[in-house]
């Protein structure tokens, strides 16, 4: 996965506008998943904190961190 389609699938799920469009990015993404995205979500992930959307930040490290458990049952 390169830099701009891990940015894009966090933008994504960010603007998901429920559990089930959440659950269905994940799941059309999974096999994807690398370093690359998942060093790019904890930047995001810093990036929310820094412009003070700590709650976004805190959702968005708990999605990838379900992500990585996913992806590592495959």
């Amino acid at each position: 996965m390169t830099e701009q389609q891990a940015l894009e699938l966090v933008r994504a799920l960010l603007k998901a506008r429920d559990e089930s469009e959440v659950t269905r990015l994940v799941g059309q993404s999974l096999p994807a998943l690398d370093g690359a995205f998942f060093t790019t979500a904890e930047a995001a992930a810093r990036r929310l904190e820094l412009d003070g959307k700590a709650a976004a930040a805190t959702a968005l490290r708990s999605l990838t961190d379900r992500m990585l458990r996913m992806k590592t049952l495959i």
